[in-house]
Parts: structure tokens; C-alpha cells; sequence
């Protein structure tokens, strides 16, 4: 069946739900942003192009992988 299994382990996103527990972005980046290499949380839009890309042909040979969409989060 050719099928291909792969997932996506995001760091912190700006999404609504996260931004609840904030007043706004800039203090979602301030408090989460440091537990990130990259110092800074995600836009949906990074993980939305992830997402793109396994879907994409570009990815037709990826299968069986977690791809860390983090930031750098999971090296700390």
C-alpha cells in the first residue's frame, strides 16, 4: 500500500489557547521563548510548513520519522 506514517513534534506555538494564558504574544515569547534554543516560540505557520512538506512529493522517500518542529526545545 505504499503508506507513509510520520509525525510532528511541535515546541510552543502561538495558537489562541496558548495565548489565554498570556496577555498577548509578546508575553508568551517572553516566558516560553527561553526554554527554546531558538529563543522564541513557533507561528502556526511554521508548523502549518512542516506539516506541507511531509505532505508534499519532496517527502515521498520519509516514513517511520518524528520531525521536531521545536525550536530547538528538545536539545535542552
Amino acid at each position: 500500500d505504499k503508506i507513509r506514517v510520520n509525525s510532528l513534534s511541535p515546541g510552543a506555538v502561538a495558537t489562541t489557547r496558548l495565548l489565554r494564558r498570556f496577555a498577548d504574544f509578546e508575553a508568551a515569547n517572553a516566558g516560553l521563548g527561553p526554554a527554546h534554543l531558538l529563543g522564541r516560540i513557533a507561528e502556526p505557520e511554521e508548523i502549518a510548513a512542516a506539516a506541507a512538506f511531509l505532505l508534499s512529493s519532496d517527502a515521498s522517500f520519509v516514513t517511520g520519522s518524528d520531525m521536531l518542529v521545536d525550536g530547538g526545545y528538545a536539545t535542552r
